[in-house]
């Protein structure tokens, strides 16, 4: 049987949290690259959060993975 803290994040979790990230990087940058929207701030805002996002998921998985589940 395996315990788990329910602070610490799963590899799982930080998996989808970077493939929500990456998702939503690469329909941005298709909206401005291939579309041609302009490139507001409000755009640079969103790339800037995503990639804060996708900086927090790799830690996640970095934690999650260095706080492996304990057998009891």
């Amino acid at each position: 049987m395996t315990t788990q803290r329910k602070n610490q994040p799963t590899k799982g979790q930080a998996v989808f949290m970077a493939a929500i990230a990456l998702l939503w990087l690469a329909s941005n940058a298709v909206a401005v690259l291939v579309e041609g929207r302009p490139a507001t701030v409000f755009f640079w805002l969103v790339m800037a959060m995503n990639v804060v996002l996708l900086g927090v998921s790799v830690w996640m998985y970095l934690r999650a993975a260095r706080n492996a589940r304990t057998s009891s």
